[in-house]
C-alpha cells in the first residue's frame, strides 16, 4: 500500500517515506504514528488512540508523544506552526488533514514509472540492507521454492533487527532474472550493504552460502557457508535464515563504526552517534565505556525519545557493575532501562537492557521474562541468548542455561562478544561440577576476555581438583585485576542467585587458598542499593 499526500509518498510494504526524489529516515514508531494518523484521518485522534496503536498501551510521558508528532511533522515537511498535514486540536488530539491518495501496489518493481529502470534514491540515516534472490546451484529448477523460501526468511529475520532498514523482497525480485553490479544495484535502492548468496541442494544434504558485501565498493564484509541435513524443509529454512542474521547483525555493527570513524564528529547523525556507542561498549574498557555515554547523549539530543540510545546508555552503566569499572546507583540504570522501554515496546536492545539492569537490582525472574522477550523480538539476537543463559545460569537453571549460550555462539560465533559466551559456559560447567570442562572454557575466554571473573572462575575450578599450585597462580592473576580479591569482594560484586550455585563457586575458592577478606581497599563502594 502506498499513500500519496503532497510530495510525499508513505510505503507501508517498504516501510520508506519519499518526498520528492529522496528517502526520508523515519524512527520505526515515527513511521508508524505517520501511518495511523493516514489511515484515521477522517477523525480526530486522541492521546489515548496514539498510546494503544503506537506504544501498544504503554503510557509515555507527553515530552515523549510531542517529540514523536514533531519528528513526523519533520519527516513530511509540516511544522507546528503552519499544520499543513498534521493539525493539533486543542484539547482533543491530532488529526491528519492533508489530501491523501490510497494506491494499491500491483508490480513488482521497486519503483513507478515509465521507464523499467528504477530512480536512485538517497541512504537513510542507519545501516540499510537488501538482500537479493539466492541462486539455485542445483540442476533441478523445481528447487527454486526452496531458494526463495531461503530468501524471504531472511528477509524476515533481518526486519525483525530494528536498527537495521531492510528494503522488501518485491524490490530485489528484478534482480533475479536481470544480474547488475552490486554498487549498481545498491545505488538504485539506496542502501549501504547487499546480500547475496547460493543454495545447493544434494541427496539429503544442503548448501547454503551467504556474503555480505558493501554496496559502495562491491567489497566483501562477511561471508560463511552452512551446510545441513535435510530433515523438515521448514524448521532448516527458519534455522539457515536465522544464522545467516545473527552473524550479520556483529558484522555490520563493526563496518558501521569503521565508516563513522571517518566521518567529522560534528557531522555524526543520531543513528551513526548510537553505532559508535554501541562499538565503544563492545571493547569492555572503563575509557571506552565512558565516552560510549558522551556520545549516546549527544545523539539523544537530536531525539531525546529514542530508545536504543537511552537502553545503550543503561547496558553501559550495568557493564561498569558487570566489570567493576565504576560504581552506578542500580534504580537510576533500571530506571534508564525502562525508559527505553516505554518508548518502543519492540526494541529488542532495549528489553535486553532491561534485563541485564534487573540483573544488578537482583530481580532474576523478572530479568528472565525480559531476556525471553528480546529473543522473541528479534530471534537472532545472540547476546540476548548469551545474557539469558547467564541469568539462567546464576538462578541454577544450569542446563537450561547451557543451552542458551550454545544458541548465542552458533547464531554468532565470531562476534567480538563471543569469548565472553565461553565464560558464560565455563560457570554453568563449574556449577555442575564439570570443573575441568570449566577450567578449559575459561582459558579459552581469556584469550579475549581477560577479566576478573574467568580467573576467579578458574580458581575455584582448579580448588575443586585439587591443584593448589596452579591456583595459586590463578590467585596473583585474578588479584592483577581485582587488587581487593576474596571471599568478601566476590560475594560483594558477583551476582549468583542461587545458594546452590554460590556456595560451590565459594567452596572452591576457598579450597583453592582465597583469602576471607582484603587489606587492599576497594577501588570504588557500588551502592547501598546494590
Amino acid at each position: 500500500m502506498r499513500f500519496h499526500f503532497e510530495k510525499c509518498v508513505l510505503d507501508t510494504d517498504r516501510r520508506e517515506l519519499r518526498r520528492g526524489e529522496s528517502s526520508v529516515p523515519v524512527q520505526p514508531q515515527v513511521f508508524d504514528l505517520l501511518v495511523y494518523l493516514i489511515e484515521n484521518r477522517d477523525r480526530v485522534v486522541t492521546k489515548d488512540d496514539l498510546l494503544k496503536a503506537v506504544w501498544n498501551g504503554r503510557i509515555v510521558s507527553e515530552s515523549t508523544l510531542i517529540s514523536r508528532i514533531n519528528a513526523a511533522r519533520r519527516a513530511i515537511g509540516d511544522d507546528g506552526d503552519q499544520q499543513r498535514l498534521i493539525g493539533t486540536i486543542a484539547r482533543k488530539g491530532v488529526r491528519f488533514i492533508g489530501e491523501v491518495e490510497k494506491r494499491w501496489v500491483t508490480s513488482s518493481l521497486p519503483v513507478e514509472g515509465p521507464s523499467d529502470r528504477p530512480a536512485r534514491m538517497a541512504l537513510v540515516d542507519r545501516p540499510s540492507i537488501a538482500v537479493l534472490p539466492f541462486t539455485n546451484l542445483s540442476n533441478d529448477a523445481e528447487q527454486d521454492f526452496f531458494v526463495d523460501g531461503i530468501t524471504e526468511d531472511l528477509v524476515t529475520a533481518l526486519s525483525r533487527i530494528r536498527q537495521f532498514f531492510v528494503i522488501a523482497r518485491n524490490a530485489t525480485l528484478r534482480y533475479k532474472r536481470e544480474p547488475r553490479d552490486v554498487r549498481e544495484i545498491a545505488a538504485t535502492l539506496g542502501v549501504r550493504y547487499v546480500v547475496a548468496g547460493s543454495v545447493r541442494r544434494d541427496s539429503g544434504r544442503v548448501r547454503v552460502s551467504a556474503q555480505l558485501l558493501d554496496g559502495g565498493t562491491g567489497n566483501h564484509v562477511w561471508a560463511e557457508r552452512f551446510d545441513r541435513n535435510l530433515d523438515d524443509i521448514f524448521a532448516l529454512q527458519d534455522e539457515v535464515a536465522r544464522e545467516i542474521a545473527g552473524q550479520i547483525e556483529p558484522e555490520v555493527g563493526r563496518a558501521e563504526y569503521d565508516r563513522s570513524k571517518a566521518t567529522p564528529p560534528e557531522n555524526l547523525g543520531a543513528w551513526e552517534l548510537f553505532h559508535r556507542g554501541m562499538a565503544l561498549i563492545a571493547q569492555r574498557t572503563r575509557d571506552s565505556n565512558a565516552e560510549a555515554r558522551r556520545l549516546l547523549e549527544r545523539s539523544l539530543a537530536f531525539d531525546p525519545g529514542f530508545a536504543p540510545a537511552h537502553a545503550a546508555i543503561a547496558w553501559s552503566q550495568a557493564e561498569d557493575l558487570f566489570f567493576l569499572y565504576a560504581a552506578h546507583d542500580p534504580k537510576d540504570i533500571l530506571d534508564r532501562a525502562r525508559r527505553a522501554v516505554a518508548l518502543d515496546d519492540r526494541d529488542a536492545l532495549s528489553h535486553l537492557a532491561l534485563a541485564w539492569s534487573l540483573t544488578f537490582s537482583r530481580q532474576p525472574e523478572s530479568a528472565i521474562d525480559a531476556a525471553k522477550r528480546a529473543t522473541a523480538l528479534n530471534p537472532s539476537f545472540a547476546h540476548a541468548y548469551a545474557i539469558l543463559g547467564r541469568i539462567l545460569i546464576h538462578s541454577g537453571r544450569c542446563d537450561e542455561g547451557i543451552r542458551q549460550v550454545e544458541c548465542a555462539l552458533r547464531l554468532s560465533p565470531f562476534a567480538p562478544s563471543a569469548r565472553q559466551y565461553l565464560n558464560i559456559l565455563s560457570v554453568g560447567h563449574l556449577y555442575l561440577g564439570n570443573d575441568t570442562k570449566a577450567v578449559e572454557l575459561a582459558r579459552e575466554a581469556i584469550q579475549s576476555f581477560d577479566t576478573w571473573a574467568p580467573h576467579m572462575i578458574i580458581t575455584s575450578a582448579l580448588g575443586h581438583l585439587g591443584d593448589r599450585e596452579g591456583a595459586k597462580l590463578q590467585i596473583l592473576e585474578t588479584q592483577r585485576h581485582r587488587s581487593d580479591f576474596s571471599i568478601a569482594q566476590v560475594l560483594r560484586d558477583y551476582v549468583v542467585f542461587d545458594p546452590t550455585c554460590l556456595n560451590r563457586l565459594l567452596a572452591g575458592l576457598r579450597k583453592a587458598g582465597v583469602a576471607e577478606t582484603s587489606k587492599v581497599a576497594r577501588p570504588f563502594s557500588r551502592s547501598t542499593r546494590d
